[in-house]
């Protein structure tokens, strides 16, 4: 029953250092054999992840051709297949766009497809020569803030029909239509007198 016997505090730390020797001397007696295959293992863990990798040198080139590579396409720049990488840099044929829009197979087209066409041909007019075609021009005429701000509000709300049919005519219709206030009073007598009001 030596748990009960007292010690001091110098055979206190005799007996602690004593243990602790003891734990150390177990850990440094681990087999042989395990120690040969946890360094084998080690070792040909560090040969396959050397084989995996590359030189930090390489590593850098190839980190430099990505940051370019990223910059051209951000960029809209030429990504070495000879194409413009950005949508919005690409060059829009206007009067492919017109021909599509107006030509003989225009009677083909949806509500939904002329209002994308119109929406596309007005974006390129716009970037190409600087004009709003929603806009009035003339000899005589210039367009107002009023007038821009109002084709402006035509375009958005074209826009947001076009987004929110998802492809689907019948609903961009129903859309547009819902967003079309008939309060003119030359389009109601109009309408009245060709028969589509009452």
């Amino acid at each position: 029953m030596n748990l009960l016997r007292m010690h001091s505090p110098d055979e206190d730390a005799t007996i602690l250092a004593g243990s602790e020797d003891k734990k150390v001397a177990k850990k440094s007696e681990a087999k042989p054999d395990e120690q040969e295959v946890s360094s084998v293992a080690l070792a040909k863990a560090l040969k396959d992840q050397q084989k995996n990798s590359v030189s930090r040198a390489e590593y850098e080139k190839l980190k430099e051709e990505n940051r370019q590579l990223v910059d051209q396409i951000i960029n809209g720049g030429d990504a070495g297949n000879g194409q413009k990488t950005s949508p919005e840099e690409a060059e829009v044929d206007i009067e492919a766009l017109r021909q599509k829009l107006y030509g003989p197979k225009s009677e083909e087209l949806t509500n939904l497809q002329v209002a994308d066409l119109t929406l596309q041909l007005r974006d390129a007019v716009i970037k190409k020569e600087g004009k709003d075609p929603f806009l009035p021009y003339g000899a005589h005429i210039n367009p107002t803030e009023h007038d821009e701000a109002r084709a402006q509000a035509v375009a958005d709300v074209l826009r947001e029909c076009v987004n929110e049919a998802n492809g689907d005519s019948g609903v961009f219709t129903a859309l547009l239509q819902s967003k079309i206030n008939n309060d003119s009073p030359a389009l109601t007598a109009h309408l009245k007198k060709v028969g589509a009001l009452r």
